[in-house]
């Protein structure tokens, strides 16, 4: 009896039953249990049909059992890290310290520095659990978060990513619209880098993986000749002093760590089909390196562009016309005819950088609509992926001309909110689940995961503890504004967050262990 003829008669279906493991991505089997299923089933059957005539992902947060694994090399995170990093935006949020912030060469050189060899632990920590667990990042978080309590953070996190695809594709569309010497309008720009990202992410894990092997290297040396031809143009800026210089350095260092730790929400998605057998240190040194060298090395780059603002007033009137495309222009200017168009082709090129981001955010958010509800788990990944994908370019459409105050805003978001929720996923992994301790047959089973009481509570006090450490235009927290000089105060948020919910989540989830047994 063919497929169709089963599902339009309404049988129910052994979870050992090919049928089952096909419609409902049954990946864990259990004896005796069965499936009821309805016609309606049918029409999902047949579209993920499609999807795989088509060569894309079939699979959503189900677990990665050992069977499906690949010869996958942990290099691959290496690429792909350095891939979604070495791209126009790192470059444009590198401009923020001395553009927002005030600061100079070397406090910003400083600055990026530490702050991302501090905030790349993070990500490639959590990048060592994708391999070891065969589990999206979005479903361990149920072993700390419990069943319920995850999917206000797979909402939240689902938001992060539209966010973030509208951050990146902005970023991209910049350096199209200096392209085309303002002619072009930056709507079309962005449609056009965010609907080149919406179908490669739209694929999934496996095309992703394969983009990412080469948008790196190409993208690097890109990079290098425009920090070749621009070095003459660097100026050294010497840094302020005094309670502003403190507080510079402390509001763009919040939003390093923002830039950086918004990897660690996906981290682990992209190793699930490697090999359980890989070492998590090789796994983890290859995510670290792939994280901290390409944000390193293309925000300095950043740094320097903006600075020659402050020297030089056709850079200044370059910025003003347009942005951070206009400085990069700007630095292939003089040479004559044919160095400005070889850097019009540099400039093009570059624009497309940041779809090696955005396919990251697009694929990643399609997964964690699935685990906003088991109903959404019926709607294949690419479905979610396309929708959310829509919906971060129309919003990167209307906010074309602001990307400066959006990455400010943004970046400095992430960073209230993913802290303290790291630092339980984290505490949890280091305290409770020593060894990989999880039991992965669980993974869909709120009676066999925690009921999460400890994990949001202390979430809850962290986040609203950054709030009121928080420094922003549209927002200035008590707590901050004693820290600093007013207006603005100092933007203390992730170091108190960091601190508060480290001191509260081992005896409250010890508490919680005890009473509960989960």
């Amino acid at each position: 009896m063919d497929s169709d003829h089963r599902l339009e008669k309404g049988e129910r279906l052994a979870y050992n039953d090919p049928l089952a493991k096909e419609v409902f991505d049954v990946t864990e089997t259990s004896k005796g249990e069965i499936l009821p299923i309805s016609s309606s089933s049918s029409t999902w059957l047949r579209l993920r049909s499609i999807i795989r005539r088509l060569g894309a992902e079939e699979s959503g947060i189900e677990r990665i059992p050992e069977s499906m694994r690949t010869d996958q090399s942990p290099r691959d995170l290496f690429t792909l890290w350095a891939s979604a990093n070495v791209g126009t935006a790192t470059m444009a949020f590198g401009t923020l310290g001395p553009a927002l912030f005030g600061l100079g060469w070397w406090d910003s050189f400083c600055c990026v520095l530490f702050f991302n060899l501090l905030g790349s632990f993070p990500a490639a920590l959590m990048s060592t659990l994708g391999p070891k667990l065969g589990l999206r990042t979005l479903t361990i978080q149920r072993f700390s978060f419990g069943f319920w309590p995850a999917k206000l953070i797979a909402f939240i996190n689902l938001i992060n990513m539209i966010g973030w695809a509208m951050v990146n594709t902005i970023a991209g569309a910049a350096f199209l619209y200096n392209i085309g010497d303002g002619k072009l309008p930056a709507s079309i720009a962005v449609l056009i880098i965010g609907l080149v990202a919406l179908i490669v992410g739209m694929f999934g894990y496996h095309l992703v993986h394969q983009f990412e092997r080469v948008s790196w290297l190409v993208m690097l040396v890109c990079f290098c000749i425009v920090a070749g031809f621009g070095a003459k143009h660097f100026p050294d800026v010497p840094m302020p002093t005094g309670p502003t210089e403190i507080s510079g350095v402390l509001s763009f260092g919040t939003g390093i760590i923002g830039f950086q730790i918004s990897w660690a929400s996906i981290a682990a998605d992209y190793g699930v089909y490697m090999r359980e057998t890989h070492k998590p240190w090789k796994t983890f040194l290859y995510s670290y390196m792939g994280l901290f060298l390409s944000q390193f090395l293309v925000e300095l780059l950043g740094v320097a562009l903006m600075l020659t603002v402050t020297n030089s007033d056709a850079f200044a009137a370059a910025y003003d016309a347009r942005g951070v495309g206009g400085l990069t222009g700007q630095i292939f200017e003089g040479y004559g005819s044919g160095v400005r168009n070889f850097g019009k082709f540099i400039q093009a090129i570059l624009s497309f950088s940041t779809i090696a981001a955005v396919i990251t955010n697009i694929y990643s958010l399609g997964l964690n609509a699935q685990m906003i509800s088991d109903r959404l788990i019926k709607v294949p990944r690419l479905l979610w992926s396309l929708v959310g994908g829509g919906g971060a370019i129309i919003a990167a459409v209307a906010g074309r001309n602001h990307l400066q105050q959006v990455m400010e805003d943004f970046l400095n978001v992430v960073a209230y909110w993913l802290t303290p929720f790291l630092t339980i996923m984290f505490l949890e992994h280091i305290l409770f689940r020593r060894g990989y301790a999880y039991d992965v047959s669980a993974w869909e089973d709120p009676k066999r995961l925690p009921y999460g009481i400890a994990a949001i509570t202390c979430w809850s006090i962290g986040t609203v503890l950054a709030i009121l450490c928080m420094s922003q235009t549209w927002w200035v927290g008590p707590i901050a504004l004693k820290v600093g000089n007013p207006p603005y105060g100092t933007d203390i948020s992730w170091e108190l967050a960091l601190g508060a919910t480290t001191i509260l989540y081992p005896p409250a989830r010890w508490l919680e262990r005890r009473l509960t047994g989960l």
